[in-house]
């Protein structure tokens, strides 16, 4: 028998599934009329799920037509980021080769796709890619950028086109480092003149590439062209101080500057979300806009979402979720006391003396354990 993954379609916590869903081994999961209980139970369902290859879910099912109404990272959201991440390389590859295949539309379809992300559940979107940040790979923290975008943007009332607009160019800024951007990463010896010269032309080449491939926004170019602005002028390339560099381009350097941070290079391991909110913190009504960098780090929190932790018990969680109080997440435990990962993860509260946070872990040393992303945000998940 063959199988395909389970289509995605509408399917609602209490409904019966329309067709039975299989394991890779050919085991039933849930059969057909079989309720679905738990979001927990969805979301693990959509992760792991086949359908028989021509049988029902397939094409044929009149249920699929509701895929054009359901949103596009409401089933697989780590999925479709992983999508979206391999897009936005092509992109760069193109833009970096002079290849136009509508290369515009594709990088607004993409900023589209992103915003539906945020809009759908913006701390999982943003855990989802707090979690990816394990290594420099520039499609990832581009996407991560441009996520991290929204945090200042929507609270300070940027219009739909301009929020639009900085998404486009937080996708977009170093595509002029496309091709050494992990060698750049991984160098542990002094910049060599040629890459130095690459990264202080990096922002006006970037501007260049995007005008031949058709991109006439002036919000999105500026923004790609004065990221590195700092409001005491001491940024490049252009020297501009204050309120002469835009808010859009304002936004875009904290988070260029926390994505790289908490990513690892080869002369430092990658910093803990922590530490870099600090820096941006101790940099703000200096090099860094003051209220902007206030915003951001009272926004995402002291542990923002997909940050690990350890507890006082032993266990190792992710903060899946901010709320109120800024230091105290909502926390799913992924691996237990004794070190191994737990099956389901776990609910725990971080105002609990043993379930306190002790520190925060590198994502690098547990993220295989992890398995499916997807359920860390589910509600179907148990304290215990």
């Amino acid at each position: 028998m063959r199988y395909r993954p389970m289509p995605d379609i509408q399917i609602s916590v209490g409904e019966a599934l329309p067709f039975t869903v299989f394991d890779r081994t050919g085991q039933p999961l849930l059969v057909k009329g079989h309720p679905v209980e738990s979001d927990l139970m969805l979301a693990q369902l959509y992760e792991r799920g086949l359908v028989e290859d021509g049988g029902p879910g397939a094409r044929t099912d009149t249920r699929e037509s509701e895929i054009a109404q359901h949103t596009r990272y409401a089933a697989r959201p780590s999925a479709r980021l992983r999508d979206a991440e391999d897009e936005l390389t092509l992109l760069h590859r193109d833009l970096q080769a002079g290849v136009y295949r509508d290369t515009r539309n594709r990088i607004v379809e993409l900023a589209r796709d992103l915003q539906d992300a945020w809009e759908n559940d913006p701390d999982q979107a943003m855990g989802l890619l707090q979690l990816e940040a394990i290594d420099h790979r520039l499609s990832r923290r581009l996407m991560h950028a441009a996520l991290l975008t929204q945090v200042l943007s929507v609270p300070r009332g940027l219009d739909e086109s301009r929020r639009l607009a900085l998404m486009c160019a937080a996708l977009t800024y170093d595509v002029a480092l496309a091709q050494i951007s992990e060698a750049l990463a991984n160098q542990a010896v002094p910049l060599s003149e040629a890459q130095w010269r690459s990264i202080q032309t990096h922002t006006s080449d970037g501007v260049e590439m995007l005008r031949r491939a058709g991109v006439d926004d002036e919000v999105w170019l500026d923004a790609v062209l004065d990221h590195h602005e700092r409001v005491d002028g001491t940024g490049y390339p252009r020297g501009l101080r204050g309120e002469d560099v835009s808010i859009e381009a304002r936004i875009l350097g904290i988070v260029d500057i926390y994505t790289a941070m908490i990513r690892p290079r080869a002369y430092r391991d990658a910093q803990p979300s922590r530490v870099a909110l600090r820096d941006i913190f101790l940099e703000r009504g200096q090099r860094i806009d003051e209220r902007l960098a206030t915003l951001f780090i009272k926004e995402l929190g002291v542990y923002p979402p997909g940050t690990m932790v350890k507890l006082a018990s032993g266990e190792i969680a992710v903060a899946v979720r901010r709320t109120a109080e800024g230091a105290h997440p909502q926390l799913r435990s992924v691996i237990g006391k004794d070190g191994a990962p737990l099956a389901y993860p776990q609910v725990r509260d971080s105002r609990v003396p043993e379930t306190a946070i002790v520190e925060i872990v590198p994502v690098s040393q547990y993220r295989s354990a992890l398995g499916s992303l997807n359920v860390l945000w589910a509600r179907g998940a148990t304290a215990g």
